[in-house]
């Protein structure tokens, strides 16, 4: 597993602390290294396969063990905001896993 995060751009861009940070933004910069990651659906497989806890992991914020596409900041989300999904399925996950 460890060949894995040693080819992903979280090691490489030395950002390593935005992966597991508390605010939205920092979280929505580790996303958009991710994206773009070569590694990402491995990433993501592992960090379901180990429950992760916390970080972005393939691109999905681990909250407490619960996956996330997005973490909101507090107070009254914005217009723009309003409808988007905020928690990931674990069973979409393990799905798009599976097909890439």
């Amino acid at each position: 597993m460890n060949e894995i995060y040693d080819r992903g751009l979280c090691i490489d861009g030395g950002q390593g602390d935005l992966f597991f940070s508390e605010q939205p933004d920092e979280l929505m910069a580790a996303q958009a290294l991710c994206f773009r990651c070569t590694v990402r659906i491995r990433c993501l497989e592992a960090a379901l396969e180990n429950n992760e806890d916390w970080g972005v992991w393939g691109g999905v914020i681990f909250w407490d063990g619960e996956p996330f596409y997005r973490k909101r900041s507090r107070g009254r989300p914005s217009k723009t905001d309003v409808g988007l999904p905020l928690e990931a399925n674990r069973n979409e996950l393990w799905d798009l896993v599976r097909t890439a």
